[in-house]
């Protein structure tokens, strides 16, 4: 497929006044995004991963300068995506970064109703770094996690600091904003083990960790709340040094999945 029978026209966007641009801007903020249920796939890899994962785009920004190295996995993409034809200087103004690489992406907001653990996942009680969020997530894909449940006051899944922390495993599996009580209430329900990492007497290695799993990760700062706590089958630590007081959550959420493949391949 030609990229070029994709472009709306020949015209090179030139103006930061165009009404496409202003609308694309917008998906800057989170509010914006939210009402318009749409956010932005910033770079050729992240833009490449989400047309591997078959996300929904809506359209597509690049510059002259991109489509003269169109990458091989966008001319033979099988699909037909609007694309607008923008100069440096505007494509400067649709990237949240400050060297964008020349080809941005406007996708669909897409979010299925969640469902409960089968295996292994994690649930996040008002986590506010974007790349706390991002590191988690290439955790839980690399350790075949199901899902990974937000809570309110959390950072935005769609924040592209947090879409370029994942190294394009965002679209491998989103993580979904929910009601936290009332999804971990029925993951209990269905006799997954629901366990709050935060300081306690019982190690990670002292849980049995075979069974269907679930692990709360609370706030960088305050931890799990007493709410979802209050919740949980139990506390699990991970042992430190005295006057260590915790770990990054994002280290401690990859430890606790580890654990669990290391208990779930003894035979």
């Amino acid at each position: 497929m030609n990229p070029n029978r994709l472009l709306l026209g020949s015209v090179v966007i030139q103006s930061g006044k165009n009404t496409w641009v202003q609308s694309v801007v917008r998906l800057h903020q989170s509010s914006a995004r939210r009402e318009k249920r749409r956010f932005l796939v910033e770079g050729e890899n992240l833009v490449s991963e989400a047309l591997r994962c078959r996300w929904p785009l809506e359209s597509l920004a690049i510059t002259e300068r991109w489509l003269e190295s169109c990458p091989r996995w966008f001319s033979d993409a099988d699909v037909a995506i609007p694309c607008h034809l923008v100069s440096e200087q505007v494509m400067r103004q649709l990237a949240t970064t400050e060297s964008p690489d020349g080809v941005i992406a406007v996708a669909i907001i897409d979010e299925p109703e969640m469902k409960k653990c089968e295996s292994l996942g994690l649930a996040l009680d008002g986590l506010q770094d974007p790349g706390n969020l991002g590191t988690l997530l290439r955790s839980s894909v690399a350790c075949h996690a199901d899902c990974i449940a937000l809570g309110s006051g959390s950072v935005d899944p769609y924040n592209p600091k947090v879409l370029r922390s994942t190294a394009g495993q965002w679209f491998r599996m989103p993580p979904q904003p929910v009601s936290l009580s009332s999804w971990i209430q029925s993951n209990l329900d269905a006799g997954v083990q629901v366990l709050a990492a935060a300081a306690g007497n019982k190690s990670f290695w002292e849980w049995d960790l075979k069974r269907p799993t679930v692990f709360v990760l609370g706030n960088e700062g305050s931890g799990v709340s007493k709410e979802i706590l209050d919740l949980c089958d139990g506390i699990i630590s991970i042992p430190m040094a005295a006057g260590v007081e915790s770990l990054n959550v994002a280290m401690t959420g990859t430890l606790l999945m580890y654990e669990t493949i290391r208990q779930r391949s003894i035979k």
